[in-house]
């Protein structure tokens, strides 16, 4: 009897540990990606749809496909696409023909595209490197590279390639992370430029 008693309760724990294990796993995959939310008085994590987007700022950070540097302040009024990633990033680069498409068919004067270039290996921290892939991959939106994560860290990034949008209030309204979901990202482009606020005259 004692045996079975026994038998029962390692099965019953070791029930538990997997619900356990499974939420943990589950939690982390339902949090990267975050969507449009439309209560601004709602209370979020950092970096969640209706924070204010950081700056973007670094010392040591260089720009390509721009003479001049961009800050937050200089885009409001516009809708910001920004993208985390690496050139030597295959999940990165399948992202890039979307991109490309998006600057093409909404670049104007409420739309702006932002590469943050942050190297995972030591040839992907070269300038030089940089240039030559953005012309290699047909970017023509404005690249700044973040060798020191420091820009990464204020958007608290984990994974390359990660994805935001800002609307026009210098807001951050949508998140997300890994390739996939072109459609949803394109729509929500389109509904930001809709909304009408403060910078609309």
């Amino acid at each position: 009897m004692n045996i079975y008693k026994n038998i029962k309760m390692v099965s019953f724990s070791i029930s538990v540990l997997f619900i356990i294990i499974s939420v943990i796993g589950i939690l982390p995959a339902l949090s990267e990606n975050s969507f449009l939310n439309n209560d601004p008085k709602s209370q979020t994590h950092k970096n969640n749809p209706s924070d204010e987007a950081p700056g973007l700022k670094n010392k040591y950070g260089k720009w390509v496909n721009t003479d001049k540097e961009i800050s937050m302040q200089d885009l409001k009024g516009k809708v910001v696409l920004i993208e985390f990633w690496t050139f030597g990033c295959f999940n990165c680069t399948n992202t890039l023909p979307y991109l490309n498409k998006w600057y093409e068919k909404y670049k104007s004067d409420d739309f702006e595209i932002i590469g943050i270039h942050c190297p995972e290996f030591d040839n992907e921290r070269s300038y030089e490197n940089v240039k030559a892939s953005v012309e290699k991959l047909g970017i023509k939106y404005p690249v700044l590279t973040d060798n020191e994560f420091s820009i990464w860290k204020e958007y608290d990034v984990h994974a390359w390639p990660t994805i935001f949008l800002i609307d026009k209030e210098g807001v951050i309204r949508y998140k997300k992370v890994g390739e996939g979901k072109y459609d949803k990202t394109e729509q929500m482009i389109n509904e930001l430029l809709g909304e009408n606020n403060s910078f609309d005259k």
